[in-house]
């Protein structure tokens, strides 16, 4: 099982979707749902900067997306940071996709929008190809996980309480 070229060689198991998400690239305008959003998670007194969320949306090493209900309201959010590790000794470039965020807001989950979120993911990495795309998580975090592995990603342990869930 693996990302293979430009075809994902992993079936991703049928999730029912009960609410579905116009899954678009962030813009610099989607500055106060980021925030909403990143609060669900990081809490109250989280503060994201207004420069760096433009950064987020606009740096070409970013891909950025939010999910919109049927009312065009912002229900997700994901970051992807695209890196290109290059190993000098075996003389060749990598690209990886990493899953930085994953953020469904509360009264959402449970209904397929991480899955949507992960498949747009899928999706642009089909059209860029990367070598592996990888997300930490906690591995307390069962929901999160099962998101992650009903998307066909594999648990690989990196700590007693970290996971790194990988297409590889």
């Amino acid at each position: 099982m693996g990302y293979n070229g430009r075809t994902m060689s992993v079936a991703a198991p049928q999730i029912e979707v009960n609410i579905s998400v116009v899954v678009r690239p962030a813009t610099p305008a989607d500055y106060d749902a980021a925030m909403r959003l990143f609060r669900y998670t990081m809490g109250e007194n989280f503060t994201l900067l207004p420069a760096l969320w433009d950064e987020v949306c606009n740096a070409p090493n970013y891909r950025t997306l939010v999910g919109d209900d049927a009312e065009g309201v912002t229900i997700a959010l994901a970051v992807v940071v695209v890196s290109d590790r290059i190993r000098l000794a075996a003389g060749l470039r990598r690209r990886r996709f990493h899953m930085d965020e994953l953020i469904v807001a509360p009264d959402y989950r449970s209904h397929g929008i991480g899955h949507q979120m992960l498949e747009h993911i899928r999706s642009l990495a089909a059209a860029e190809a990367p070598s592996y795309i990888i997300a930490n998580c906690d591995f307390m975090n069962v929901a999160a996980r099962r998101v992650y592995e009903d998307a066909g990603l594999h648990l690989t342990p990196q700590g007693s309480d970290r996971f790194e869930i990988a297409f590889s």
